[in-house]
């Protein structure tokens, strides 16, 4: 399945709606620096990341089911000052909604892409990749400027 495939099938299984606020995501996530992965899974869809590891943002499957990460760096845990800055973000909109909160590593939001709206989840990465430069690439800056 490549992406193509996954727009398809997104709207195959929930209309024209769902595709256009899966594209309207996945345009605005490259803008600001992200890359975006064909998931694997029966539902397939689309794993976004940003950074050179693959920092983990957000995920968006063909049935427009919605998991955001509260913990970016994959296999570490990441510190309590980012968890908690990505939970306050969540817990200040209304139709983020996930279905148990706090996040400590990933959640599953209540509502499809479609319900969430494009717009919401554009700010959620947006925020999300300030905090990877700030948590992330800011300290191993500073470390190796030094």
């Amino acid at each position: 399945m490549d992406t193509l495939d996954v727009m398809k099938k997104a709207e195959e299984e929930g209309g024209t709606e769902r595709r256009k606020a899966l594209e309207q995501v996945m345009i605005n996530a490259r803008e600001m620096g992200c890359t975006m992965q064909v998931g694997g899974g029966r539902a397939g869809g689309m794993n976004l990341r940003y950074g050179a590891i693959g920092y983990a943002v957000l995920d968006i499957n063909t049935k427009g089911l919605v998991k955001l990460y509260a913990s970016a760096h994959p296999g570490k845990d990441a510190p309590d000052e980012y968890r908690t800055a990505v939970n306050a973000f969540i817990e200040g909109h209304e139709a983020l909604e996930p279905k148990s909160f706090p996040i400590n590593t990933y959640g599953h939001l209540e509502d499809t892409i479609e319900e969430v709206g494009p717009e919401v989840l554009i700010d959620f990465i947006e925020h999300v990749v300030r905090l990877i430069r700030k948590f992330y690439y800011e300290p191993w800056r500073e470390l190796h400027e030094a």
